[in-house]
């Protein structure tokens, strides 16, 4: 007999995939998006909840806290792409059983929620010490129970001093010290070492007779196979969203979401970030004379030719129609006036089949503080204007 199980998770396709995969386990999931929705559904018990920690309109770990007020029994699995040992922290200390981080294996979770069908006893039953007269010191007996909670998970060294030394200070060799003695005690030596992450179970105690075995084998290979074209679709999305469909260079939504990661390296390190607009000079011409798809091809080589000059940390998109803008991180203007330069002579050495050889003129600006992308796309547009006002077929910098 499954659980009911309460899931709130914002990625659709994620919480879509998650529900199916429980649902092969005979257990009933209610989904919600958000944390209001879900607030409005509280009078219901379930017999356990996954929720991920950023959601909308109320984050998972205030959800959390609310849910333990009204049951204190309440089980709940924590998920959330926010790695920080202080979310993990808060999520234990109001009273989580496990916490997944994304990107995780959707066999990982279901793993972790079948556990919890496992009786403490059950657990314990499969490990044994080497001799009757081996004790577990309260230390070693806390760590046992920090692993064995956590069977899919890779328990950390912060983990550990937080759970098994209660935030007391202790010396990274004293921790390894300590999984040492518990392993010098254990019959099967099951603690295995992740090298500069921590430790985990290597074979979790097994409960199951063979025929419950056989038939989650069956279920894991169903769920792979789920899992894999599940995250291809994924894949696709996510590349159709950010990507220009003609070009195959990044879209204005990805370039968006870039400048504003890279405005953040800027506030934090001042990082210097410099813009280049780049317009196809007379490419109305080539589709007006030999026609659209004729013109589509030129964009299609020039894309090819923009990806293999720039590095891989540089962001190349096409703004529209023949106008591109290209975010090059960490460098200085007279740094990208000089790489303009070049590719404006780059551009003008392809030889395209009915086209020629085509030119191109540059505007150039850079990051100040407090600029929008906006701000800095204008400057860089001005510099463009001076360009073609100038001849065409050049690179102009705003402010020289």
């Amino acid at each position: 007999m499954g659980m009911n199980i309460l899931l709130l998770e914002n990625d659709i396709p994620l919480n879509k995939a998650i529900k199916k995969v429980l649902e092969l386990d005979d257990h009933i999931v209610d989904t919600f998006l958000d944390g209001q929705t879900l607030l409005e559904s509280l009078e219901k018990i379930y017999d356990l909840y996954v929720l991920d920690i950023n959601v909308p309109h109320i984050s998972g770990l205030e959800l959390l806290e609310i849910i333990l007020l009204q049951n204190d029994q309440a089980k709940v699995i924590m998920i959330s792409s926010n790695t920080d040992i202080h979310s993990l922290q808060t999520a234990y200390d109001l009273g989580c059983v496990d916490y997944l981080k994304k990107p995780f294996h959707i066999t990982e979770l279901r793993a972790k929620v079948n556990r919890l069908m496992i009786s403490r006893e059950d657990q314990f039953s499969g490990v044994k010490l080497k001799r009757d007269s081996d004790t577990l010191t309260k230390k070693e007996k806390r760590l046992l129970n920090l692993l064995l909670d956590n069977l899919t998970l890779v328990v950390t060294y912060e983990m550990i001093g937080s759970y098994v030394y209660e935030h007391k200070p202790m010396s990274m060799d004293a921790l390894r010290a300590l999984v040492r003695r518990l392993r010098g005690k254990m019959e099967d030596n099951i603690i295995q070492n992740i090298v500069d992450e921590g430790y985990s179970i290597l074979t979790a105690p097994s409960t199951e007779n063979e025929y419950q075995k056989n038939k989650i084998t069956k279920k894991l290979e169903a769920l792979e196979k789920e899992n894999i074209r599940l995250k291809l679709e994924k894949e696709v999305l996510v590349k159709k969203s950010t990507t220009d469909p003609l070009t195959g260079l990044y879209n204005r939504v990805k370039i968006e979401e870039m400048f504003l990661q890279e405005q953040k390296q800027f506030i934090r390190h001042g990082d210097p970030l410099s813009l280049i607009l780049m317009d196809l000079d007379h490419f109305k011409a080539i589709n007006d004379v030999y026609g659209h798809n004729v013109g589509d091809r030129y964009l299609k080589e020039l894309a090819k030719t923009m990806m293999v000059f720039f590095n891989n940390s540089d962001i190349v998109g096409r703004w529209g129609g023949e106008e591109f803008l290209i975010l090059v991180p960490r460098c200085t203007l007279d740094q990208a006036k000089e790489t303009a330069m070049r590719l404006k002579d780059t551009i003008h050495e392809m030889d395209c089949p009915k086209v020629g050889r085509r030119t191109a003129s540059f505007g150039l600006s850079t990051l100040n503080e407090n600029d929008t992308l906006d701000s800095i796309i204008n400057r860089a547009d001005k510099a463009l204007f001076l360009a073609k006002d100038g001849g065409r077929n050049r690179v102009e910098v705003w402010g020289e």
